[in-house]
C-alpha cells in the first residue's frame, strides 16, 4: 500500500511540473519594463570586486566569532547556532523594500561596534561572560549589517543582478574559506577575529562632501596613526619599566584608542583607511602586551587553540583550551629550585583526588597489576600512574596534543613516566572499539574541548563499547565536571 501512494505522488509530481512546462511555452515573452531615464550603466570590475570583499568580510567573521566564543569564551553545546542566526537576520532585514533600520543609522553604530570587539578582545572572556558573550554578538551583528547594508544600497539594475548574486556567493565562500580553511593552518591562534575587525573598517562607504575643514583636521588623523605605532613599538625596545607598564595599562591604552577612533569617524569624518590602520595598531598591542600574568605560547589544530601557559614566577606550566584547564606542571619547588625526578600529578589527576582514588581502588581490588585505556592525553599526567608491569594505552585525536604532551619543553609527565608510549591517534569511538574484548581493567573518558563534550564517548552505542572491551569486574570512569550542564545523571543513565 505504501509503496503504491509514493508511486502515485511521483506521478502527480510529473504530471504537475509537465503542466507547468506546457504553461511556460504558451505564455507570452517576458518583455521588461524600462522606465524614462537613461540606460542602466554596467557595474565595473572595482565596484564587483567591492562587493566580492564586502559579502567576504562578514561570512569571514561569522567563523571567527564562533570559534572565539565556543572555544576562548565559553564552549556551551550550540552555542554556533545564535551567530548564524544573527548573520542570516542581517540579509532578511538589508534586503528588504523597507529596511526596517536605517543604513545610515547602522553606519553611524558601526565604528562603536569596531570599538566594542577591540575592547572584549582586549578585556578577556571569564570576567563577565554574559556580557562578553553578548558584546561579540551584539557587535558581529552591527557590522555584518553594516556590510550587508552597503551590498543593498550599491546593487545595480535588475539587468546586472546575476553578476550582483555571483559576487555575493563568491565573497561569502572567500570569507569561509578564509577563516574555517586557511587560518586554521597559518595562524597559532584566532588571529582571523582581529584581522576581519579591521577589514571591517575598510567596508565602510568613502565620505563625502565632507566640509573643507573636517577635511583638513581628518588629514591630521594620519599622525596619530604614526605616533600610536611609534609608542606601541617602543616599549619592546626599552623594556624593564615601559614594558611593564604597557601591560598593566594595556586594556586602558586599547579602549582610549578605541574610543578616539569613533570620535574620529562621528565627529571629524575621518576617512576609512587611517581608521582601519588605527584599529590594526590596537589589536596589535593586545597581542604584544596581553594582560595575562606570565609567559603564553599557542599551538592550533582543527580541535581548536591550546595555550601553555608559564605563571609569572616560572612556578608552573598549564595547559588550556579555551578557559579550561587540561593538565598542569609543577616547574619550581617552594624554595625556587627546580623540581628533580618523577613529577607531581596535580589539578584533577592528584593522587588523592577522584581519578587517583578510583586508579588506586581498582588495583586494590584487582590485587596486580592494571591493564588501563584513557581517552584523552591532555598534558600526559596519567602516565605517571603508569607502574611497572601495567599497561596503559592513550587514545587521543589530535596530535598536536601529542605533539605538545611528549615535548619536555612543555611538559615531562611522557618523558619521565612514560617514554615508550604509543598513543592511538583518531577518534576513540573508532579506534577504541578495535581493541580486544575484555581486555581493560579500567577505562578512562577524559576527552573534553574545552568545556564542550565529545557527545559520541557518551552514549549508549559508545558505552556498549567500553563495557565489551572491560575485563570481569572492570570499570568506566568519566570526568563529568562541566560549567553548563549536569553530566554525572546522564552518564549513569
Amino acid at each position: 500500500m505504501q509503496n503504491i501512494m509514493w508511486t502515485g505522488g511521483y506521478v502527480l509530481l510529473i504530471a504537475l511540473i509537465a503542466t507547468c512546462g506546457v504553461l511556460l511555452m504558451r505564455s507570452p515573452p517576458y518583455v521588461p519594463q524600462t522606465s524614462d531615464s537613461a540606460p542602466a550603466v554596467a557595474p565595473g570590475w572595482l565596484l564587483r570586486a567591492r562587493w566580492i570583499f564586502l559579502a567576504a568580510v562578514p561570512s569571514g567573521l561569522l567563523v571567527a566569532v564562533t570559534a572565539h566564543i565556543s572555544t576562548d569564551v565559553a564552549a556551551a553545546p550550540l552555542l554556533w547556532v545564535l551567530p548564524l542566526s544573527l548573520y542570516l537576520l542581517t540579509w532578511v532585514l538589508v534586503f528588504q523594500s523597507r529596511p526596517l533600520i536605517p543604513h545610515k543609522f547602522v553606519l553611524m553604530l558601526q565604528p562603536l561596534a569596531i570599538a566594542g570587539v577591540v575592547y572584549l578582545l582586549a578585556f578577556g572572556g571569564e570576567r563577565n561572560l554574559l556580557l562578553t558573550l553578548g558584546g561579540h554578538q551584539l557587535c558581529f551583528f552591527i557590522i555584518a549589517m553594516a556590510c550587508h547594508g552597503e551590498l543593498a544600497r550599491t546593487r545595480p539594475a535588475a539587468r546586472y543582478l546575476t553578476g550582483f548574486y555571483v559576487a555575493l556567493s563568491f565573497g561569502g565562500m572567500v570569507g569561509g574559506l578564509f577563516a574555517g580553511l586557511i587560518a586554521p593552518y597559518t595562524f597559532s591562534w584566532i588571529a582571523e577575529y582581529p584581522i576581519l575587525v579591521v577589514l571591517a573598517a575598510l567596508c565602510r562607504p568613502k565620505e563625502e562632501d565632507v566640509p573643507p575643514l573636517l577635511a583638513k583636521i581628518s588629514r591630521w588623523s594620519w599622525l596619530l596613526v604614526i605616533a600610536a605605532g611609534i609608542a606601541a613599538i617602543v616599549p619592546l625596545q626599552m623594556g624593564g619599566e615601559a614594558l611593564t607598564f604597557m601591560r598593566e595599562q594595556m586594556v586602558s591604552i586599547v579602549a582610549s584608542i578605541a574610543a578616539l577612533t569613533v570620535v574620529l569617524v562621528v565627529l571629524f569624518r575621518a576617512d576609512r583607511y587611517s581608521i582601519a590602520s588605527l584599529i590594526a595598531i590596537a589589536m596589535v598591542l593586545v597581542r604584544l602586551y596581553p594582560n595575562e600574568d606570565g609567559k603564553v605560547e599557542t599551538v592550533r589544530s582543527f580541535f581548536g587553540v591550546h595555550k601553555i601557559v608559564t605563571n609569572a614566577d616560572g612556578a608552573y606550566r598549564v595547559l588550556m583550551h579555551g578557559t579550561t584547564i587540561h593538565g598542569a606542571q609543577r616547574l619550581l619547588n617552594a624554595d625556587g629550585t627546580p623540581v628533580q625526578g618523577r613529577p607531581e600529578m596535580i589539578t584533577y589527576y592528584q593522587a588523592d583526588g577522584g581519578i587517583g582514588g578510583a586508579i588506586e581502588a581498582i588495583r586494590a581490588r584487582k590485587g596486580g597489576d592494571l591493564r588501563a585505556a584513557v581517552i584523552g592525553l591532555g598534558a600526559g599526567t596519567l602516565t605517571c600512574q603508569n607502574r611497572p608491569g601495567e599497561v596503559w594505552r592513550f587514545f587521543e585525536i589530535d596530535q598536536s596534543m601529542i605533539d605538545t604532551a611528549a615535548d619536555p619543553k612543555y611538559f615531562s609527565y611522557i618523558r619521565d613516566c612514560y617514554p615508550d608510549i604509543k598513543p592511538v591517534l583518531g577518534d576513540a569511538r573508532l579506534t577504541f572499539a578495535k581493541e580486544p574484548d575484555g581486555l581493560y581493567d579500567i577505562i578512562v573518558v577524559d576527552a573534553y574541548s574545552s568545556d564542550a563534550i565529545p557527545i559520541h564517548l557518551a552514549t549508549q552505542e559508545a558505552m556498549a563499547i567500553y563495557k565489551q572491551k572491560l575485563a570481569p569486574h572492570g570499570v568506566v570512569v568519566m570526568h563529568v565536571s562541566n560549567r553548563h550542564l549536569e553530566l554525572a545523571s546522564v552518564i549513569v543513565g
